[in-house]
């Protein structure tokens, strides 16, 4: 790595993939984003070759990556990081607790609220059922990008073969009437995991809490479910 420090190499990678009306695109979307507009593709790229530049990097010298981008960097930086902590996939499972909500702290929007919390966090959920309890409790955090981890890292336990029904949708039930369209989308998002094995289940959760659930919550998670059940379900 270059004398700069940890991000040294990475923002000068960075800024030759800058792309202002990206960057321009992306803060309309995002009022108060950090980002240089560089688009995901790239900065895979980035993370790749810089993880192959460093072949001596360990998890917890990539932790410290994705700790200084936080403190100090951009959505882009923080991707990177990101995709370079991931790569220790063995490792992930024992990350620390208090570590993953420092980087949450820095999350200002949902790509890197997604990827720290699918690719890095539901390693260590999945592996210590005792995460669960932690996850739970953000979903009472007043941070919208915190309650869409949570949700993000739900989603998350029902893929790549895991299959952790319960454990879902206990998380979920606590957010059916969050009145955030970034934590509904998620909600959603989590629900339709579940109802890729486990339809019925989901059905009747939907019933019986269409009540208190936020209509596009009851409209997304529906997606996968037969058609006659969720035309039924939507009043249709």
């Amino acid at each position: 790595m270059s004398a700069s420090g940890p991000l040294g190499d990475i923002r000068s990678s960075l800024a030759k993939k800058a792309d202002a009306r990206y960057r321009e695109q992306i803060e309309r979307l995002v009022p108060g984003i950090r980002t240089l507009g560089v688009r995901v593709p790239d900065i895979r790229a980035i993370a790749a070759a810089f993880a192959k530049a460093n072949r001596d990097l360990d998890l917890d010298g990539a932790c410290d990556i994705l700790d200084a981008a936080c403190r100090e960097g951009s959505r882009d930086e923080m991707l990177v990081g990101c995709f370079v902590v991931a790569r220790f996939r063995r490792g992930l499972k024992d990350l620390a607790w208090p570590r993953i909500l420092t980087w949450l702290k820095a999350v200002d929007n949902w790509e890197t609220c997604d990827q720290i919390a699918m690719a890095i966090a539901m390693p260590a959920i999945a592996a210590n059922p005792t995460r669960l309890r932690d996850l739970a409790k953000l979903t009472a955090d007043t941070r919208v990008w915190a309650r869409r981890f949570a949700m993000a890292a739900s989603a998350a336990l029902n893929q790549g073969g895991r299959d952790m029904p319960e454990e879902t949708i206990a998380v979920c039930a606590k957010l059916f009437a969050d009145p955030e369209p970034m934590v509904q989308k998620s909600v959603a998002w989590a629900l339709r995991e579940v109802s890729r094995k486990h339809p019925e289940r989901v059905l009747a959760i939907l019933r019986e809490n269409r009540g208190n659930m936020a209509p596009k919550v009851l409209r997304e998670a529906s997606e996968k479910l037969p058609p006659k059940d969720r035309a039924a379900l939507l009043g249709k």
